[in-house]
């Protein structure tokens, strides 16, 4: 069986990639669905049509 901090160990190895690597995937397929409608960002627009838009 393996100790709690083993298991600690590996969780810090793998979590903190996953978690910047599942954010960049979401932050640029948005942009690319941004992209791909035609979404117009900008700094005086709403918060979901700056992430989209191109």
């Amino acid at each position: 069986m393996m100790s709690i901090a083993k298991v600690l160990i590996s969780l810090a190895n793998w979590l903190p990639p996953l978690l910047v690597g599942a954010t960049f995937t979401l932050v640029g397929s948005l942009k690319l669905y941004g992209f791909v409608k035609g979404v117009v960002g900008g700094a005086e627009k709403p918060f979901v049509t700056r992430i989209c838009g191109t």
